[in-house]
């Protein structure tokens, strides 16, 4: 749900959500999800190959995982926003 305020500042009024998921949002969704699995199984390698003492490999991991999270974190919020954004077949609607 949104919160606008009238133009005349007068009381904030509750508007619901725009509309349904768009083709985009779904999109960028579904690969966020998908760089979270790979930072996810990046982690874990990292994890296993520092316990039995592969200095250089598990940093290696450790620095992909940070860049799919990073990547992945980015997809889902813009997903998110994507999500949120007002739906343009009906300008006033709104209003």
């Amino acid at each position: 749900m949104r919160l606008r305020r009238n133009k005349e500042s007068g009381p904030a009024v509750v508007h619901a959500a725009t509309k349904t998921p768009t083709l985009e949002h779904r999109k960028a969704d579904r690969v966020g999800q998908i760089m979270l699995i790979g930072a996810l199984a990046f982690l874990a390698i990292s994890c296993i190959a520092l316990f039995f003492g592969l200095t250089v490999v598990g940093l290696t991991a450790a620095g992909i995982c940070i860049a799919l999270l990073v990547v992945g974190l980015t997809l889902h919020f813009d997903s998110e926003r994507q999500q949120q954004r007002p739906d343009s077949t009906h300008p006033n609607r709104a209003h």
